[in-house]
């Protein structure tokens, strides 16, 4: 078994603080240039996402994009669990534990989506840091308003039966 990877709170805060005050061009064509301020890597670019790897191995980042632009940054902050009774609490527990963090670093979370797969967010000017529960692991992602806007109506549709 390999070790447990998650990011050290001076490291969660130096990339969480980095993400807030983000000044990039959120055009795709420029991910590059992003990845290596922040020492990830390139793995793959398609027209409207760029796979990265930020650390955790490939795939552990991605960009999102629709038309050109980046929508959406992904960078994943702990490695791969069993989809288990042991994992599960591992990947609770991971979650607390770096919602602390951030909290600590950023304020109060601006919104908190609870349930299965709970998300905690901190709203900026035009973007909104979001740390996300899955069922393997623990993301981080920067995403426009305009997209999460987008996100949480075809969320709410869906829970209203309205998508198929």
């Amino acid at each position: 078994m390999t070790e447990w990877r998650t990011p050290s709170a001076g490291d969660l805060t130096d990339l969480v603080t980095r993400l807030r005050d983000l000044d990039w061009s959120w055009n795709l064509a420029d991910v590059a240039e992003l990845a290596a301020g922040f020492g990830w890597r390139v793995v793959l670019a398609r027209p409207n996402w760029v796979l990265l790897d930020t650390g955790l191995g490939a795939g552990s980042g991605k960009v999102h994009g629709a038309s050109g632009k980046a929508v959406r940054i992904d960078t994943r902050l702990t490695d791969f669990v069993e989809e288990d009774a042991a994992g599960a609490e591992r990947i609770r527990t991971a979650f607390a534990e770096l919602a602390a963090v951030l909290t600590a670093t950023l304020g109060e979370p601006t919104g908190r989506i609870p349930g299965r797969w709970p998300q905690i967010r901190w709203a900026g000017t035009g973007t909104t840091l979001v740390l996300a529960q899955s069922p393997v692991s623990v993301v981080l992602s920067l995403v426009t308003d305009a997209r999460l806007a987008a996100d949480d109506r075809n969320i709410e549709a869906e829970r209203q039966g309205g998508l198929s």
